[in-house]
């Protein structure tokens, strides 16, 4: 896992969709759809139901958010450091 998937994932979750999420990024949105893709098949749990046009967090998505968003803003934090 790396960083970059919390970033897309939380992005997702913030914009509640890929299309969004792509054109704020400037990125595909089969590169977003793939990282995510990625990140549940490593995790072995759905983060996201897919619905068109929002998407909404799983149970298991709500508490990935809140815990990819500390280990985000501790990245910052270090960087700045």
């Amino acid at each position: 896992m790396e960083l970059r998937h919390l970033r897309y994932f939380c992005a997702v979750a913030e914009n509640q969709g890929f299309s969004r999420t792509a054109r704020a990024l400037h990125i595909s949105q089969s590169a977003i759809s793939e990282q995510i893709s990625s990140l549940e098949k490593e995790l072995d749990v759905p983060l996201l139901i897919r619905g068109h046009p929002k998407v909404a967090l799983t149970p298991h998505g709500e508490i990935f958010l809140r815990e990819a968003k500390k280990v985000l803003r501790d990245a910052d934090h270090a960087v700045e450091m």
